[in-house]
């Protein structure tokens, strides 16, 4: 890893600082007749490869563990790259996550939202598991208070180590009134250790 990428993931660690990439593409307003309605969205589908540095993306692991995500070639589950998740648990709460956000969302009090995405382990099996985890709603993740954490959504990686899983979650976010649609994957830590995860083909349905 190079010396600027420790530096940035030191300063996240100590400010809780916010790295944005390039803007993504922005889901488009609502054109159904009744726009407080789900059945009134459109469904919109944002595919992340990782293949280049094409996300508006942030980093944070609520300042419990260290951690690094890059893109590295040594795991694609299709392509050449994937997210390395390389994660030091202090304690039993990190969890980095790659962030996107995406402006003037539909407006629905119940915007269908599902997030996909593949995820590689090498520690593997059902003895000490740690999560995958899913992101949505219309609060930064960085800023989320709900209890547990409203947006998040998490479960178990438990294939064999060595291999690719492929990871569904589904919610529906209250739009109305607001701006912004925040969505986000990561890997979350259940006990102290060092692992690596990768994430790839993820993909992130809108309406």
């Amino acid at each position: 890893m190079s010396k600027r990428l420790i530096a940035v993931a030191a300063a996240l660690l100590t400010a809780g600082a916010t790295l944005t990439g390039p803007t993504a593409t922005a889901a488009p307003d609502s054109t159904g007749p009744n726009p407080t309605s789900p059945n009134s969205t459109t469904a919109v589908t944002h595919t992340y490869d990782f293949e280049s540095a094409d996300l508006d993306s942030n980093y944070d692991d609520g300042e419990t563990s260290g951690y690094w995500v890059d893109r590295d070639t040594a795991q694609a589950h299709g392509g050449t790259k994937s997210a390395r998740y390389r994660i030091r648990s202090f304690t039993s709460a990190g969890k980095p996550w790659i962030q996107w956000v995406y402006y003037s969302p539909q407006q629905s009090a119940a915007l269908p939202v599902s997030i996909s995405f593949w995820v590689h382990t090498t520690a593997g099996g059902p003895a000490n598991t740690w999560s995958a985890a899913a992101y949505a709603a219309t609060t930064d993740a960085h800023d989320d208070t709900g209890s547990p954490t409203a947006g998040w959504q998490y479960t178990s990686v438990t294939q064999t180590s060595g291999t690719w899983k492929k990871y569904t979650f589904t919610t529906t976010v209250n739009t109305i009134g607001k701006s912004e649609l925040y969505t986000a994957v990561g890997i979350k830590a259940t006990f102290p250790a060092t692992r690596t995860y990768y994430i790839d083909d993820a993909t992130v349905t809108v309406g």
